[in-house]
């Protein structure tokens, strides 16, 4: 006998005893099948599918089915119940999972129910004898409705985008303005009409191969322009230096806008060109400073005519006088002739007197030994002796100016005060020159009768000369005045490099 089997008889089993054990296995088996129920009403629960599959893609378990659709779904094979496609997948992925052993996800259409499915297969673990597949299969038809409402939205916008941006194209080439599509970021020209081709001589066909920052005289002047377009500033009309493709350069005004064409954000970029314009001003702002030296020398020219008749011709002049008085004193009153010398000393003293007014009209003394601050005073002094009152406050902060704008401010000046006296009625005005930055600032005002500017007669070359000095010094003057209500001589003139030219023309 085996040592490890027991005779039923050494253990005393007997018919109560056996009863006993089969009473057991029932209850045990009752357990077993309560929790089996219980599992499959877990499974029958669960909102979805719940499959066992063989390697021939046959069902041998199926928690649930729709009663309308198959009776008895086990035994049925995955094609039953999809499209020829959609079974060729499934199966494909079945296949997968048994040979890689590891899960598939899938996603079809039921042929049945039209509802979309998404399933996922997976090694069943524990499987005695046939290898297994369990399958958890998901109904996603109203998600994958979200999604496809999605999808759908997104191609009616991105179709939108594009006419959109064709509407954009056309546009962009109808017009003759030079206009550019560049990427924000990387500068790259995305887009530009014919017109921007022909003003960077770029050939039509390669624009979209260039890059935007290359046309710039100056590269780093693009990061400026797009840190102002981040910063949300318009970028209207600013004039910057370009060049060609061949290198030619142009001056352009810009007119900048951020917008987003093929979905990037971009820079919307027309191109006024001013060259012509810039070259014009550059013309005139050459004769103006041709001008300005011919004014500078002008103003030395008097100044050496001044010394040459006051250090010359006057000295003698004032000599003989000097002379003749002495001679005249010495000559006996009943002497022939005395009375005749007499009056020649006399026409000589009124000659040097005429003389040195000539010289003061050339360029005042004043002016020249003390500066148009010195001169004004002087000119103030002279002209309140004439019980004309004046009021000068200036707040400058040069010492000496070129000889050309120092004239310029002080005949500015006079001619306005003299206005005033002559003509205005009144017996006070006020004079007021002021330095702000780069600029000269002169006001002359009278409290008088007024005049209609419109109304003053050519001949008067008193006003049109404010006008000329301040345009010949790139300057402006305004004339303010109406009948009854004063005048106002407002003259704005550039110091420029005038506060260095004053110590190198001394």
């Amino acid at each position: 006998m085996n040592p490890d089997q027991k005779d039923t008889c050494y253990r005393g089993d007997t018919a109560e005893t056996l009863a006993w054990r089969v009473a057991e296995l029932e209850q045990e088996n009752a357990r077993l099948k309560q929790e089996n129920d219980r599992f499959n009403r877990i499974l029958k629960s669960t909102p979805v599918f719940v499959f066992v599959i063989t390697r021939e893609y046959q069902i041998i378990y199926l928690n649930h089915s729709r009663a309308d659709c198959h009776e008895q779904p086990t035994g049925m094979y995955i094609r039953d119940f999809v499209t020829l496609e959609d079974a060729k997948v499934l199966e494909a992925a079945i296949t997968r999972t048994f040979e890689e052993q590891r899960e598939q996800m899938v996603r079809i259409r039921s042929e049945t129910t039209g509802r979309m499915l998404q399933t996922l297969y997976a090694p069943m673990k524990a499987c005695e004898g046939e290898p297994l597949v369990v399958g958890v299969s998901l109904d996603v038809t109203e998600e994958h409705e979200k999604l496809d409402a999605i999808i759908q939205s997104k191609d009616k916008i991105a179709e939108e985008l594009a006419e959109s941006d064709r509407r954009l194209e056309i546009m962009v080439d109808n017009t003759p303005v030079p206009v550019s599509i560049s990427d924000l970021e990387t500068g790259q020209i995305l887009y530009g009409n014919k017109a921007l081709a022909e003003t960077f001589a770029i050939p039509y066909d390669k624009i979209q191969d260039q890059v935007a920052s290359n046309y710039y005289a100056d590269p780093a002047q693009r990061q400026s322009l797009l840190g102002r377009i981040s910063r949300g500033e318009p970028i209207r009309g600013n004039t910057l230096r370009m060049k060609t493709h061949n290198g030619d350069i142009l001056h352009l005004a810009l007119y900048i806008d951020k917008i987003k064409y093929a979905q990037r954000s971009a820079m919307l970029t027309c191109f006024l060109d001013i060259s012509a314009h810039k070259q014009r001003e550059e013309g005139i702002l050459r004769d103006r400073m041709a001008l300005r030296r011919l004014l500078d020398t002008n103003e030395r020219d008097r100044r050496l005519i001044a010394y040459e008749i006051h250090d010359g011709v006057v000295q003698d002049m004032t000599g003989s006088l000097m002379f003749l008085q002495t001679g005249v004193s010495l000559i006996p009153t009943d002497t022939d002739g005395q009375v005749e010398v007499k009056r020649g000393t006399q026409l000589l003293a009124n000659a040097i007197g005429e003389i040195r007014r000539l010289l003061n009209g050339l360029r005042p003394l004043s002016l020249e030994e003390g500066g148009v601050v010195a001169a004004i005073d002087d000119l103030v002094t002279r002209m309140m002796e004439d019980n004309f009152a004046i009021d000068f406050h200036h707040d400058l902060e040069f010492s000496r100016l070129a000889p050309s704008l120092e004239m310029a401010i002080y005949r500015t000046v006079q001619e306005a005060v003299n206005n005033a006296r002559r003509h205005s009625q009144a017996n006070t005005a006020s004079i007021t020159i002021l330095q702000i930055d780069k600029e000269i600032k002169i006001s002359v005002r009278d409290e008088g009768c007024g005049f209609d500017p419109s109304q003053v007669d050519p001949r008067r070359c008193g006003l049109s000369g404010i006008y000329e000095r301040a345009n010949l010094l790139g300057g402006e003057a305004r004339i303010l005045s109406s009948p009854g209500h004063g005048t106002l001589v407002k003259v704005i003139l550039p110091l420029g490099d005038y506060l260095d030219s004053d110590e190198a023309g001394r």
